[in-house]
This record gives C-alpha cells, structure tokens and sequence, in this order.
C-alpha cells in the first residue's frame, strides 16, 4: 500500500479521508470467517421485499413502450461538447416517440 493510499480512498468519483476511508477492503470483509451472518435471521421477508421490487420494476418497464437507454459519464457538466451531443441525442431520440431511460446521475445520464 502506497501513502497514498493510507491517506485516502477511492469509491468511484467519491474519495474517502480520514474515519471515512474503511480499514480493509470489501474483499477481505467478506473473506473474515468471523463475519456475523445475523442478518440473515433480521428481516425473514427482506428477500420477497428484494423480489417484489424487481417485479415491480419489470411491470412498470412492460408498459413503457420502445425505450433506449443512456448511460454515461458522471463527471462532464454542461458545455462541455459531449453533454451537448447526448442532449441532442436525448431529445432526437424523445422526438421519434422512443421512451429515454437514463441511470439519472449527473453528467451524459441527466444530458439524455
């Protein structure tokens, strides 16, 4: 581990400092075999919650229609030339009658 690394940590576009950056990687969290597995008796109906939303979201996604989806980099704003062309790109495809689906995150998502 460089110093680097002890000082700060990256999750994605979000960098971790100081009590936030965790002591130990995902992986070795969910390697530790003194890990609790409580959770799994917490909440008996987490798991028809976890499927509920996902035929939730499967019916809403039925009665869309023809849709295209964006995705794309969070981190250029507005004026930058590729959030102008997804905008154009957004509103070219709307224009045509197609539903535009994006992640809804900042940058080329919330362009389209």
């Amino acid at each position: 581990m460089t110093p680097e690394e002890r000082v700060h940590h990256r999750k994605g576009p979000v960098t971790l400092r100081g009590a936030l950056r965790p002591d130990r990687t995902t992986d070795q969290r969910l390697l530790e075999e003194s890990a609790s597995g409580a959770w799994v008796h917490s909440d008996p109906w987490r798991v028809l919650r976890i499927q509920s939303e996902f035929v939730e979201g499967f019916g809403a996604l039925a009665e869309l229609g023809p849709a295209i989806s964006i995705f794309g980099s969070a981190r250029l704003g507005e004026g930058h030339p590729d959030y102008e062309c997804a905008r154009r790109i957004g509103a070219g495809i709307a224009e045509r009658g197609y539903a535009v689906i994006t992640g809804g995150g900042p940058g080329i998502m919330e362009a389209g």
